[in-house]
């Protein structure tokens, strides 16, 4: 279910979770409060726009330890973040942010308030780019609005784990998006260190490993390049029992044939 906001909605304020959650209202860091706090409203900008039931707010703040009067405190946490995200509102005014339904609670602000699904949109749009120079700075886009793991105050909720997931996964990608755009451009040396710095972040993730390959191939080093793929052969036998994938099978026969079309962009 999703809560229609009010007319007279108010400017929205602006919500971070690639990093520490935090706000911003009219362009000024607001207090959230504690843990508790922090994490009702981690649930309801989960739900994006969608109602949060009360039980299921009560699971994401206190887990299997609720209070004696649980729907009590979450009224409370949530008039509390109300006079946070609305300090304009007048007493008896209908909310416009954090509005009120038939068993819960929703967050009204629309995706571009929130910078996780900025990112996710970025991110998108940078893997269907037309060309390498509008990938490399959409890519760019999206990882700068990074500031630390995503929710990095709340990483131990388990509600969260899977949203936490996905954005890591994100992340990943748009790391190598920009590192694919990199070479396509010719900036090899550059690919080079960026790639080696994601073997190093996530060593189970092939194509980290592809792209570090290529980018020694184009620095002219196809005996280091060999020793990565090998390298990477290595690493995914000892830690998951399997072969590589097609695409580094694939890139070492190229690399071992010398293929030329590997040094096209």
């Amino acid at each position: 279910m999703t809560l229609n906001c009010p007319a007279n909605t108010a400017e929205h304020p602006r919500l971070s979770v690639l990093g520490p959650l935090s706000a911003t209202v009219h362009g000024r860091p607001v207090r959230l409060g504690g843990r508790r706090p922090r994490a009702l409203l981690a649930a309801l900008i989960l739900a994006e726009e969608a109602l949060v039931p009360e039980e299921q707010l009560i699971d994401a703040v206190w887990g299997d330890n609720p209070p004696e009067k649980p729907r009590q405190a979450v009224h409370t946490y949530v008039s509390d973040l109300r006079r946070v995200l609305e300090p304009g509102r007048r007493a008896g005014e209908r909310p416009a942010v954090l509005l009120r339904g038939p068993s819960g609670y929703a967050l009204a602000i629309g995706a571009a308030a929130v910078d996780a699904r900025r990112f996710a949109e970025l991110v998108f749009a940078a893997d269907s780019a037309g060309s390498p120079g509008r990938a490399l700075e959409l890519a760019d886009r999206a990882l700068g609005l990074w500031n630390g793991p995503a929710y990095a105050d709340l990483m131990d909720a388990p509600f969260l784990a899977a949203e936490i997931g996905r954005l890591e996964e994100l992340r990943s990608i748009a790391s190598e998006r920009r590192v694919s755009a990199r070479l396509a451009l010719g900036d090899h040396r550059v690919s080079l260190v960026e790639s080696r710095a994601l073997t190093t972040e996530h060593p189970l993730r092939e194509s980290g490993w592809a792209l570090r390959a290529l980018a020694l191939y184009r620095c002219g080093r196809p005996a280091e390049a060999l020793q990565i793929l090998g390298a990477a052969r290595r690493l995914l036998r000892d830690q998951l029992g399997t072969d590589p994938g097609p695409e580094l099978a694939c890139l070492t026969q190229r690399v071992l044939a010398h293929d030329p079309a590997l040094l096209l962009s």
